[in-house]
């Protein structure tokens, strides 16, 4: 049995897998050309871990706060914060991933295996600072971290939270298409059309995961299609070419 073949009920296939380990800081200077895109002041997201193919594409960043106040938490709903609010988490968040020593792991501490990593990425003062902690989240009964990692872990989950609660929808006319390519001898119970207007992204050799960012016509073509992705179900749509793809989506954020 090969990887395809191992998640079709579950709505994706194949595995990757992460263990724990010691976090990753860097501070570099900002790029000038991203900086004339509407790039986000900071972002968190979570990476790898035992997850299914594709899943690390079609996963969202958890936050991405911008500089004009707008938050957006899982590229799905968004609300507005004071210029206040925005400036106490960057000033956290720097403060926190400058100092490499927030980002070592305890001495001794135990290693979850198959936990996703959390990235914190932080712009300000013309550098960026980020660093990647393996289970954070799973990690803190143990204290693997340094308090300071949890403090702002804590801090950009209660703003994420009240963006859940509070924020509105977040409904851009531009989408992620994530799409499995399925074993022929794989044979899902429903299997629609390749939907109308939505190009078929393209696989090289060997490869069976793809992805491909959609705006204007396509990505609402794509929506009409999958107007509300599970992301534990995914449809199946047969090609011309007689190809079976798992397809999912989710919102492009402003800077993607």
């Amino acid at each position: 049995m090969n990887r395809r073949s191992l998640l079709l009920g579950a709505g994706a296939v194949g595995l990757t897998a992460a263990v724990g380990g010691a976090a990753i800081a860097v501070a570099a200077p900002e790029d000038v050309e991203a900086g004339r895109r509407s790039q986000p002041l900071l972002t968190w997201e979570l990476t790898g871990g035992f997850v299914p193919a594709g899943w690390n594409a079609l996963r969202a960043p958890r936050l991405v706060a911008y500089d004009d106040g707008t938050l957006v938490a899982d590229a799905a709903r968004r609300v507005k914060v004071g210029q206040g609010t925005l400036r106490s988490l960057r000033n956290h968040a720097t403060a926190v991933l400058r100092d490499p020593a927030n980002t070592r792991r305890r001495p001794g501490a135990p290693m979850i295996a198959d936990v996703p990593s959390t990235v914190f990425t932080v712009r300000g003062n013309g550098r960026r600072f980020r660093a990647q902690f393996e289970g954070l989240e799973e990690t803190r009964p143990d204290r693997a971290y340094p308090t300071a990692a949890y403090s702002l872990l804590d801090h950009v989950t209660q703003l994420r939270n009240r963006t859940l609660q509070t924020g509105s929808a977040f409904h851009p006319d531009a989408v992620r298409l994530v799409a499995v390519l399925l074993d022929p001898a794989q044979r899902p119970t429903a299997v629609a059309p390749w939907p109308a207007g939505v190009p078929v992204p393209r696989l090289d050799k060997d490869e069976f995961v793809a992805q491909l960012d959609l705006r204007g016509r396509p990505a609402r073509a794509l929506l009409r299609a999958v107007p509300r992705p599970d992301p534990a179900q995914w449809p199946v749509f047969a090609t011309a070419d007689g190809r079976r793809f798992q397809v999912n989506h989710r919102f492009l954020l402003p800077h993607e």
